[in-house]
C-alpha cells in the first residue's frame, strides 16, 4: 500500500533497501524565494504560520498523487528547506520530469491561497531534483546523500537548460574517458636560459560537447559530486600523453583541486604509478593548486601537502591577483611558484598599477625563494614588460598555444628574452630601475586613434610614436589637447597622421644611464620641456620612460643613502650595503663570486706622495671595478669597504677574464702616475657554490684568509678558490 510519511531514521533506512532493490529515488529540495526577507518584513510569528501552511499543502498534493508512488517521504530539514523523495511503481513508465512542474504549480497556487488569509503578497518557491539510481560500486547511503546535496545545488544555483545533457555526458566519460577526454600541453619559457622548462597540461573535451569550455566542466562535476573521479582522469591524461611533448629535464605541471589532495585515490600513490610508466619522477612534476574554491583549513590542507612535498613533488599556486588565491595562500603554503594570474598580465605594458604589482610579486618572491611565472601573456608589449620586470617564467599565446604534440616556440619571443634587458628592482643605480610603461603607436597612426586611447585611459599622460621599433617622437597628453583645443583644432588635425603633433626631439637615454647623469639631462633642458617624460631604449629599443617626479625622488633617496652608508671618497656602497648585498645572495641559494681587491704597498705610497695622490689611486681602482662591472650589470655588485679595499661581487663564470681586465686596466691608467710602479692590484677571488651552504660571516672570514694569501705574490696577482667545507681547490694566476 503506497504511504505517506515523515522522514526519519526508519525511513531513511527503506530508502536504502529501495535503491538496493532497484527502483529509482527522486529526490525534489524545495525552499522559498528570499524568505529571509519575509522574515523582517512580517515577523516570526507569521512566517512560523506560513510554514505550517506549506507543510500542509505539502502533504495535501502528495496524497493526492499517492497512487503513482510506492512511497513518498517529506523531510523538514530546517527552516524553509524541505527534501521530499519520491518512489515511482516499478511496474508504471513514469515521466517524473513531466509530473513534477505541474505539481510545483499547484502547490505554489495552493499555498498563496492559504497565506492570503494573513499575508498580503506572493510567495515564491524554488526548486532542484534529481534522480539516485542504484550503482554496483556504489552504497545506497552514499548515492542517496549525494543526491540530496545535488539537488540542493541545483535549487540554489541558476537554471541550467543542458543540466541533464551534461550530466549524461559526465557519465560517458567516466565509462569511457578515451572516447570523450584528452589532453594539451602549453609550453614555459624560461626567461634565463631561453628554453622550454616544462608543460602544463590542459584538459580537453573532445567534441560534440555541451560544456562551452573546459573551465566550466570542473565546477558542474563538483555540482553532481564527481569532481574527485573527474580530476582523476584528468590527471591521468595527463600523464599518459606527456610523452608528447616531454623532453628530458623538462617539467609537467598538472592542475589539481585542494579537495583532491584528499582524495584516496590521489594519497594512495596510483599518480606515482602512472609516473614510472613514463619514466618520470615526483621531481618532475609540480603539482598547480587551482583554487577553485577558498581553502578552509590551511593547518590541514598543509598537512597533505607536505605529503607530496615529501614525496618529491614541486607546488605551484595558481592564479595569484585574481579569485580565491590570497597572500595567506602565499604565507600558508610555502609555494614553489607562483603563477601570475592573466588579469594583472593583461595590458601590464600600459598600466603602471599592475606594473607595480607585479614589481612587487617578483620581490617578495626573491625573498621567499620561489619563482614567478607570469601566465596569459598574449601579446608583445606584455611578453616584453614582465621579461624587464624580471619574472622567471612565461606562459602564453604569445610563447605558444596550447598543443596535442610539442609545439613551435614562437620566434619573437625567444628574441625578446636574448636581448631585452632586465630591471634590477630597487638595487640598480641606473635610470631602468625608474622605467614605468610607454604605450607605443605606429607612426601612421591617426590622431584620432590616439584620442581615442588617451580618453580610455586617463591616467597614461604620455605616448610614444616608433617606426621599424625605433622611436622617433612622444606625445603628451596635456600639449595633445591643447593642439585639438584650438579653434579649428579637431577639424585640422583629427585624420591626420599623429606624426603632426608629436614632439620630434624627445630625451632618450639608454637603460645603462646613471640616474644622476639622467637627472642633470633633465634639467639642462628648456623650461619649456623640463617636466617632460624620458624616453628609455635598450640597443635603439624603446623600453618604457621615465617621470621627472620619479628621478627628483630618486635623487633625495640617493643622497639619503651616501650620507647614511656610502663611501664618501668614492660614492660607492659601504660596509652596509656589502653585508646586505652578501646576505641577499645567500638568501637566495644560488652560485656566486666575491672578489676582493687590495693595492699592495698603498700606505708606503700614501705616506710617501701624500693623501691626495693616494686618494686619486683609490678612486682609478674604484671607476675600473665599476667599468669591469659595468658588463654584467644584472649579476654585479661593486662595493668599497674602506681604505684601498673594495668588494667586486658577481655570478659570471668569466673570473679569469674579469680579473686580467681589472689588472691590465690599473697598469693602463697608472703607468704615467709618479711612483705608482710600485703599486700592484691583489684580487682575493672566492667562489661560493649553490651545492653548499655557507653564513655571510664565514664568507667574509674566508675572504679575508684568502686576501692575505693573494698579498704574498709579488706584483699584480689573482688567487681563485672554491669554497668547499675542506677549503681546497686554489688556482693562482700572476701579472709580473
Amino acid at each position: 500500500m503506497n504511504k505517506i510519511s515523515r522522514f526519519n531514521q526508519p525511513q531513511e533506512e527503506k530508502l536504502y533497501k529501495i535503491l538496493r532493490d532497484g527502483y529509482s529515488v527522486w529526490v525534489l529540495y524545495l525552499d522559498i524565494v528570499k524568505f529571509h526577507e519575509v522574515e523582517f518584513r512580517r515577523g516570526y510569528a507569521t512566517c512560523n504560520r506560513i510554514l505550517d501552511e506549506l507543510e500542509k499543502s505539502i502533504d495535501h498534493l502528495l496524497r493526492q498523487h499517492a497512487h503513482l508512488f510506492k512511497i513518498t517521504l517529506l523531510e523538514c530539514r530546517g527552516g524553509d528547506d524541505f527534501a521530499i523523495y519520491f518512489v515511482p511503481l516499478n511496474h508504471t513508465h513514469f515521466d517524473f520530469k513531466s509530473f513534477i512542474h505541474p505539481w510545483l504549480s499547484s502547490l505554489l497556487t495552493k499555498i498563496n491561497n492559504k497565506i492570503h488569509e494573513f499575508v498580503s503578497e506572493d510567495l515564491r518557491l524554488r526548486s532542484g531534483f534529481v534522480e539516485c539510481k542504484a550503482q554496483a560500486a556504489r552504497s545506497a547511503d552514499y548515492l542517496l546523500y549525494n543526491a540530496v546535496k545535488e539537488a540542493f545545488r541545483l535549487n540554489k544555483s541558476e537554471p541550467d537548460p543542458y543540466y541533464d545533457q551534461r550530466k549524461e555526458e559526465i557519465h560517458q566519460l567516466l565509462i569511457n574517458p578515451n572516447e570523450h577526454l584528452t589532453s594539451a600541453y602549453q609550453p614555459i619559457l624560461d626567461v634565463k636560459r631561453g628554453e622550454i622548462f616544462g608543460f602544463e597540461a590542459l584538459a580537453r573535451m573532445k567534441t560534440p560537447t555541451h560544456f562551452s569550455n573546459i573551465a566550466e566542466l570542473f565546477p558542474f562535476a563538483e555540482k553532481i559530486g564527481e569532481l574527485y573521479p573527474i580530476e582523476t582522469l584528468c590527471r591521468r591524461s595527463a600523464i599518459r600523453h606527456s610523452s608528447n611533448v616531454l623532453a628530458p629535464r623538462e617539467i609537467l605541471f598538472l592542475n589539481v583541486d585542494p579537495q583532491v589532495l584528499s582524495d584516496p585515490d590521489f594519497a594512495s600513490g596510483q599518480t606515482r604509478k602512472l609516473l614510472a610508466k613514463k619514466n618520470l619522477k615526483p621531481s618532475d612534476v609540480v603539482l598547480e593548486i587551482t583554487e577553485r574554491s577558498a581553502i578552509q583549513d590551511f593547518a590541514t590542507f598543509r598537512e597533505a601537502l607536505e605529503h607530496y612535498r615529501n614525496q618529491g613533488y614541486y607546488i605551484a599556486l595558481d592564479d595569484v591577483g585574481a579569485g580565491y588565491s590570497s597572500l595567506q595562500s602565499i604565507a600558508e603554503l610555502h609555494p614553489d611558484f607562483l603563477k601570475i594570474d592573466r588579469s594583472l598580465i593583461e595590458s601590464i605594458h600600459t598600466d603602471p598599477t599592475k606594473w607595480a604589482l607585479l614589481e612587487t610579486f617578483i620581490t617578495f618572491s626573491h625573498r621567499i625563494g620561489c619563482r614567478i611565472l607570469a601566465e596569459g601573456v598574449e601579446r608583445e608589449e606584455e611578453m616584453r614588460t614582465v621579461v624587464q620586470l624580471g619574472v622567471d617564467y612565461v606562459q602564453g599565446y604569445f610563447v605558444a598555444r596550447p598543443a596535442f604534440d610539442r609545439p613551435e616556440i614562437n620566434p619573437i619571443s625567444l628574441e625578446i628574452v636574448k636581448n631585452h634587458p632586465h630591471v634590477k628592482i630597487n638595487e640598480a643605480n641606473t635610470i631602468l630601475s625608474l622605467v614605468e610603461p610607454l604605450p607605443l603607436f605606429s607612426f601612421e597612426s591617426s590622431v584620432r586613434i590616439v584620442d581615442e586611447y588617451f580618453r580610455a585611459h586617463p591616467n597614461i599622460w604620455l605616448i610614444g610614436v616608433s617606426e621599424h621599433q625605433r622611436i622617433v617622437g612622444v606625445i603628451h597628453r596635456d600639449k595633445f589637447y591643447s593642439s585639438l583645443g584650438t579653434r579649428y583644432g579637431v577639424s585640422l588635425y583629427m585624420e591626420r597622421p599623429v606624426t603632426m603633433l608629436m614632439d620630434n626631439n624627445p630625451l632618450i637615454i639608454e637603460d645603462n644611464t646613471p640616474i644622476e647623469v639622467a637627472s642633470s639631462l633633465a634639467m639642462s633642458r628648456s623650461d619649456a620641456k623640463l617636466y617632460d617624460g624620458l624616453v628609455v631604449i635598450h640597443q635603439q629599443q624603446p623600453i618604457g620612460m621615465v617621470k621627472v617626479a620619479s628621478l627628483i625622488k630618486a635623487m633625495a633617496e640617493t643622497q639619503i643613502k651616501i650620507a647614511q652608508g656610502a663611501n664618501p671618497l668614492t660614492g660607492l656602497p659601504g660596509n652596509i650595503a656589502i653585508e646586505q648585498e652578501i646576505q641577499k645572495r645567500v638568501n637566495n641559494k644560488g652560485s656566486f663570486t666575491l672578489i676582493y681587491a687590495d693595492l699592495n704597498q698603498f700606505k708606503h705610497y700614501n705616506d710617501s706622495f701624500g693623501f691626495q695622490k693616494g686618494d686619486m689611486v683609490i678612486k682609478i681602482l674604484g671607476k675600473i671595478l665599476l667599468k669591469a662591472a659595468s658588463a654584467f650589470p644584472e649579476q654585479t655588485f661593486v662595493g668599497h669597504i674602506g681604505g684601498d679595499d673594495f668588494v667586486f661581487i658577481t655570478q659570471s663564470p668569466d673570473l679569469k677574464k674579469i680579473c686580467q681586465k681589472i689588472i691590465s686596466e690599473f697598469e693602463l691608467k697608472t703607468e704615467k702616475m709618479i711612483g705608482a710602479s710600485h703599486l700592484s692590484v691583489a684580487l682575493a677571488v672566492l667562489v661560493i657554490s649553490a651545492e653548499q651552504y655557507f653564513s655571510s660571516a664565514e664568507i667574509t672570514e674566508h675572504a679575508a684568509h684568502l686576501k692575505k694569501e693573494t698579498k704574498l705574490i709579488k706584483g699584480n696577482a689573482y688567487l681563485i678558490e672554491t669554497l668547499n667545507h675542506s677549503h681546497q681547490n686554489a688556482e693562482k694566476g700572476l701579472e709580473q
